[in-house]
């Protein structure tokens, strides 16, 4: 063999060489990032400012749960280290209010409403269907993202879309496939860190630990009481929890004790220290009160309707605080309507299908 054909058959072994590492580099970073891009693919504009996403990377809930998160800034930190390498998340949790209320249908079916009121936003649906969990519908505001036309970076963006990955770590309200239903509500009240000894659980987190593990309201309360619960932002928060047998519960937190308080409405004040002597503490409440007690079983529209009576605009609240999504979960047949920015007349139907 010649010197030049010896030559030309090592430049070729190498060349096969070098396209065989390639191609199995290829093949690995596909399979690391094949659910970070079929999420981020997944994305798309539903109407008005409602956006939904098929979330199908793993995001590792009891990694989440085993690291003891009690703070913002230190979910942040999960967050950046788990979905974006390290790099820097530029999220925007903020204060919010709110109502929700539960309500049986006319053939004995559970609706659970919500109205969420917050600073201008735009919406998204996460859909949700881990390998050891259940599968969940919830919301976010993508301001707390850093993602929409009020942060400059546009939801369809490709920014837009990668920001998304943290979406389920800050769901303000779902629902599973098993009729549990789970909202936060904010308290005008200093935040509450408890110190029992148990492990930490920052209440973001909270929600999707119900979401994905809690089949029913008395499953919750049991998976509540096993952490001490860390609020965040300056306030303290309470979670409004109803299942798909009527049951509907606000769990309640002051130092190092868990209280559970019967009930079909939450809004925004501490229901465990009045013992049932809720009139007047809060209109949206007294008013989603009187409307469950005259008409005790509602229609998806009629629940629409009592959020709409409830809903927040700059004018009735003195803030720069409106409406931003009113959603209406029917517990027993996995769909949920959404309303944005108070458009009542407009009514989005989602169910797993749609994703």
């Amino acid at each position: 063999m010649t010197k030049s054909k010896k030559t030309g058959k090592i430049i070729k072994i190498i060349v096969l060489s070098f396209l065989g590492i390639l191609a199995a580099f290829i093949i690995i970073c596909a399979i690391v990032l094949y659910g970070r891009i079929a999420t981020i693919a997944s994305v798309s504009h539903v109407g008005k400012s409602l956006y939904k996403v098929n979330y199908q990377q793993q995001y590792d809930l009891d990694k989440a749960l085993d690291s003891e998160i009690d703070s913002v800034d230190k979910l942040l930190e999960f967050i950046e280290d788990e979905f974006f390498f390290g790099y820097d998340f530029n999220g925007n949790v903020d204060k919010y209010s709110c109502s929700a209320f539960l309500t049986q249908t006319e053939d004995e079916k559970y609706l659970a409403g919500r109205n969420f009121d917050h600073p201008d936003t735009d919406t998204l649906v996460v859909y949700t269907h881990p390998d050891d969990g259940y599968a969940s519908f919830s919301s976010t505001a993508l301001d707390m993202l850093g993602v929409g036309s009020y942060n400059h970076t546009e939801a369809l963006s490709l920014k837009g879309r990668v920001a998304m990955l943290a979406a389920p770590y800050v769901c303000m309200d779902g629902m599973n496939e098993k009729g549990l239903n789970v909202s936060i509500l904010n308290l005008d009240k200093q935040e509450v860190h408890q110190d029992s000894g148990k492990p930490d659980l920052l209440i973001l987190i909270a929600v999707r630990l119900l979401l994905d593990r809690a089949a029913n309201v008395d499953e919750a309360v049991d998976l509540l009481s096993q952490y001490d619960l860390q609020m965040a932002e300056g306030t303290t928060q309470h979670l409004f929890i109803s299942d798909k047998s009527g049951k509907s519960v606000v769990a309640e937190w002051t130092d190092d004790k868990m209280k559970i308080v019967e009930s079909p409405v939450c809004t925004n004040f501490e229901l465990a220290p009045e013992e049932g002597n809720y009139k007047g503490k809060c209109d949206r409440f007294d008013a989603i009160t009187e409307w469950l007690e005259s008409t005790p079983q509602n229609n998806a529209e009629d629940a629409m309707e009592i959020l709409d009576i409830v809903s927040i605009t700059p004018e009735n609240i003195g803030a720069d605080v409106w409406t931003e999504w009113s959603c209406v979960y029917n517990l027993n047949d996995f769909t949920v309507d959404y309303a944005l920015k108070l458009g009542y007349k407009s009514v989005f139907s989602l169910s797993k299908d749609d994703f």
